[in-house]
Parts: structure tokens; sequence; C-alpha cells
């Protein structure tokens, strides 16, 4: 069953009149089997990625924390490298269906940026990522995590020109006191015997 949700007003409701069937961020109880099944391979895809950082995270974690741990220069320039090429390899399937063509100049920049941003953005936050690995505990390390999500969702609010829900900015407060009671726990004052 499809419903054209553009047909919608603003008033209009469920028959138990709790929720507005034309506010987007319902839009997908109405999906029609296809947008469902990209919604699936979305939410796929996320849990995926979260799985992965995780993973990422722990075997990195238990890599500086060993007795035999790398040099963390090393380590995260063998990191940017092995990124850099994963990069390479993908670039082909970045374009596959569109007709976008670039000129000399937009690639160049698009370069520039890509190496700018790889450079600051990627390898230096692994550097301090893998600089705190090695001096906290795994549970506080862990907590940086919430610092990509947070800044993520700066940048996309930014990007979309607009403030945060009320849930948005509840769940960003949320996460942002759980790393404050992480810290107040494994604080030598805070410690518990």
């Amino acid at each position: 069953m499809h419903i054209d949700l553009s047909k919608l007003h603003e008033s209009s409701a469920t028959a138990n009149g709790f929720m507005q069937l034309s506010n987007p961020k319902y839009a997908f109880l109405l999906a029609s089997s296809g947008d469902e099944a990209a919604i699936i391979l979305g939410i796929g895809s996320a849990l995926i990625g979260l799985a992965l950082w995780v993973i990422y995270g722990l075997a990195s974690m238990a890599a500086m924390q060993s007795p035999e741990a790398p040099d963390i220069l090393q380590w995260t320039g063998l990191q940017g490298i092995g990124a850099g090429i994963g990069s390479l390899v993908l670039i082909p399937f970045t374009s596959i269906g569109t007709d976008i063509v670039f000129t000399g100049a937009e690639l160049l920049r698009f370069i520039l940026w890509s190496l700018i941003m790889g450079l600051a953005g990627a390898w230096l936050a692994t550097l301090l990522l893998m600089i705190a690995s090695k001096r906290l505990p795994l549970a506080l390390a862990a907590q940086l995590i919430v610092a990509e999500t947070i800044f993520g969702l700066i940048f996309g609010f930014l990007f979309e020109k607009r403030l945060p829900t009320l849930a948005e900015a509840g769940g960003s407060i949320l996460q942002l006191a759980g790393v404050g009671l992480a810290i107040a726990i494994f604080t030598p004052n805070g410690r518990r015997a």
C-alpha cells in the first residue's frame, strides 16, 4: 500500500489522532515496499558500520595497550595509508549511474580538499585517538565515539541551516552527560574502590 504524503494536510492524523502523517519524521511508517527496502538497507548499513567501528576501536586499543605496542606515529601512518588505498579502490563506485563530469579545476579542488581533510581530519584525529587509547582505560577511551556523533550532528545542522529538534538536542545532552559521568567515575577522586 502506498499513500501519497503530498495529498495529506498538516492537520491530518491517524484514526486515533496521535500522529500527524504529513510530518516527514513519520513518513517511514507509510513507505512503499521499495522505500521500506531502502530504509531497512539503511538501518542494516548503520548497524554494520557501528559494529565495524566497535571492532576497530577495540582492536586498536588492544594493539596500543599491549606490551609490544607499535609506535603511535607508525601505527597512525599505517592506518592512513590503508584508508587511502581503500579510498582509491572505492573511487570508481562513487559515480555509478550518474552523469557527473568534473572540470580540471574542480577535480584539483576536490583532490586538495581530500588531502587537507585526510591529513587534518583523519590522520590527526587518528593520532589523537591512538594517544588516548594508550593512556586511558578502555571504558573511558571508548567515550570518544560520542565526540564523533556530536560533531557529525553539528555539521549536519550547519549543512541543513537549522537548529536541532528537542529530541536531537536532548539526545546530544544525554550523550555528553554520559561522557561527563564516565570521566567523573574514572578520575582518581571519583573512582570507586
